[in-house]
């Protein structure tokens, strides 16, 4: 029989080689992308940690503010402050919090939506039993924040939504309190080195999703004078799970 100590110091030893493998970032990347047709070739391409978009992908009517806005007993919830749920989804310039965009995805049916239909197409199928995700809905904007999850999936529900990405290695020309800023509202006032920050760019619309490795630095906003709701999948395996909670 195998010690219980021995044990222990395996698989301690298979985490810290799993972790350390994780926090490898890319210090360079490309857009790759892909037709809806070919989810299946998604687990090699995640090989390369670079944001990948799927095209021409069928979306469902859901997730819409004129869905939602059909349910007058949610959008008539108090969402504090003196006003409703849907006071608040009006106001474009509000900060969403996160408890509120989790709800947002489980009450339009999106979650259960990813779930049953397109969740188990985007992970490894030999692999499947250890992935699961969080979902939300972020109505006009999401603000900046860094990607934990082996793979955050972003898809636009109504409108165009444009997603600015950058590596982390550019997180210490931000300022301090730069998560769930908008990167649009930085100015050299609180970001002095503001033109040293490279970024790209990527425009979604309905029947695009785009799928990003950990350890990026994005920002997700209306385009082209719509007004972009976007729906966001966090899919986990065991450590960024791990990585995530701690």
């Amino acid at each position: 029989m195998i010690p219980i100590i021995e044990i222990i110091v395996f698989l301690s030893v298979l985490l810290f080689i799993a972790v350390l493998f994780y926090k490898q970032a890319n210090e360079q990347f490309e857009i790759l992308q892909i037709d809806a047709s070919r989810l299946s070739e998604l687990p090699t391409m995640y090989q390369d940690k670079s944001p990948i978009v799927v095209t021409n992908y069928t979306t469902p009517n859901l997730g819409t503010q004129e869905e939602l806005y059909k349910r007058h007993s949610i959008v008539q919830m108090s969402a504090g402050n003196g006003i409703t749920l849907g006071q608040l989804l009006m106001q474009k310039s509000a900060k969403i919090p996160i408890k509120t965009a989790e709800f947002l995805a489980k009450e339009t049916g999106l979650q259960i939506w990813f779930e049953q239909h397109l969740f188990k197409s985007l992970i490894p199928s030999y692999t499947s039993f250890i992935y699961s995700f969080n979902a939300s809905l972020w109505p006009h904007k999401r603000g900046m924040i860094k990607t934990k999850a082996f793979q955050t999936v972003l898809m636009p529900t109504q409108g165009t939504a444009i997603v600015t990405v950058m590596l982390q290695k550019m997180i210490p020309y931000l300022p301090t309190k730069w998560q769930s800023r908008e990167f649009d509202s930085l100015s050299l006032r609180d970001t002095p080195l503001l033109n040293q920050i490279q970024f790209i760019e990527i425009k979604l619309r309905r029947g695009d999703i785009l799928l990003l490795p950990a350890h990026l630095i994005i920002d997700v906003k209306s385009g082209d004078n719509t007004d972009a709701w976007t729906f966001m999948a966090e899919i986990h395996h065991p450590v960024s799970r791990f990585i995530r909670d701690t």
